[in-house]
């Protein structure tokens, strides 16, 4: 069966502030030098090979958690807590809630009486881009270390090693040098030997607290990953510009969506769609039974003067009957409402780099 697609520009829907109600969320920081983030952004367009990104490491920038309100087209700071290093992931689910710093998963559980905090890393985090609880097994989180291509279930309150994914170890390892040249990316030795009696150029990542890959050289660069029914689990590449539905027990992987820009945040939802934010392409794509829907933010009012004519969607989080995107370029959350037709734009600070968002867990 072929897919039918559909294409609406949120430009020519009707503009309204009533239709969401009052929301209070949980937001990602990431830096508060958001016009650092773009320059880096614009120099990187210009790589040898044509990947995102930065080709050095580059120092961790400060980045803190904010609570906020929506209301009437407003968006008002509850709370916000600074001096965190590049916080990224976030997930709530009932009473409790996950967020990550570079190298470091802070899980919150809470209840009337008491909270009660975790916190656990490992050698292999590096720029955790995501936290993800698992759907059944209460203690289970899933974590995507974005610097070294790899996914990872934890228990959280031992802080002990599940399982781990590595692209690398499964066909995604093709990385590039810093000037633009192909190199095979591996933690293995004897596959690094093996490259190279190939006469293969090759990369050997053996010592994760010295060794790094700066984002453009990474091979799959997997910026978000979260569970898909608890026995599989989604994953955005940002470099090959899909989503792709990854077997635990297998690790074998499989296209479900691509022909994306840089893409963020694939999720399944409750009736079973597929979400995922086209994020360089300026876009969230909604796809069910082989229709895929594509909401474009082209020409919307507001877009920072050094971003015009580039779309910036860094995520999106459905809740009810509608969806809420991070629009980086135009610093706002965008809510909008597919069957109505309308939406709404809430400015937040032009300093703020924001990464995710998360529904404030019930106490």
């Amino acid at each position: 069966m072929s897919r039918i697609e559909s294409k609406h520009f949120l430009k020519d829907w009707q503009r309204d502030s009533q239709f969401y109600g009052e929301l209070k969320l949980l937001m990602t920081i990431k830096s508060f030098d958001l016009q650092a983030i773009r320059q880096r952004y614009l120099a990187s367009k210009k790589n040898a090979s044509g990947k995102g990104g930065s080709v050095e490491r580059r120092a961790v920038s400060l980045g803190g958690l904010a609570q906020v309100s929506l209301q009437a087209g407003a968006l008002t700071e509850d709370w916000v807590k600074g001096d965190l290093k590049e916080p990224r992931g976030l997930t709530s689910l009932g009473k409790k809630w996950a967020y990550s710093v570079e190298d470091r998963v802070v899980v919150l559980e809470q209840d009337l009486e008491q909270e009660r905090e975790f916190s656990f890393s490992y050698p292999w985090f590096s720029y955790i881009h995501t936290v993800n609880f698992h759907p059944d097994k209460e203690d289970c989180i899933l974590v995507t270390s974005s610097g070294f291509d790899s996914v990872f279930e934890f228990n959280y309150k031992t802080g002990s090693l599940i399982w781990e994914w590595f692209s690398w170890e499964h066909g995604l390892d093709l990385g590039h040098s810093k000037e633009g040249d192909s190199i095979r990316i591996t933690r293995k030795g004897e596959v690094y030997e093996a490259y190279k009696n190939r006469g293969e150029a090759a990369l050997l990542i053996s010592d994760p607290r010295k060794d790094h890959l700066p984002t453009a050289q990474r091979a799959a660069f997997i910026n978000t990953a979260v569970y898909d029914g608890g026995d599989k689990f989604l994953a955005t590449l940002f470099h090959e510009g899909t989503v792709r539905s990854v077997d635990i027990k297998s690790g074998d992987s499989e296209v479900l969506l691509s022909g994306m820009k840089s893409p963020h945040g694939a999720k399944r939802l409750a009736d079973g769609s597929l979400l995922c934010t086209n994020t360089g392409g300026g876009e969230v794509w909604h796809i069910k039974d082989d229709h895929l829907q594509i909401y474009a933010f082209a020409d919307l009012p507001g877009t920072a003067v050094a971003m015009q004519g580039v779309e910036w969607l860094q995520n999106t989080i459905a809740l009810n009957d509608y969806f809420i995107a991070i629009d980086a370029n135009r610093n706002a959350l965008v809510v909008f409402n597919p069957e109505k037709k309308i939406y709404d734009m809430l400015p937040f600070s032009a300093d703020w780099a924001v990464q995710d968002l998360a529904i404030l867990p019930t106490r």
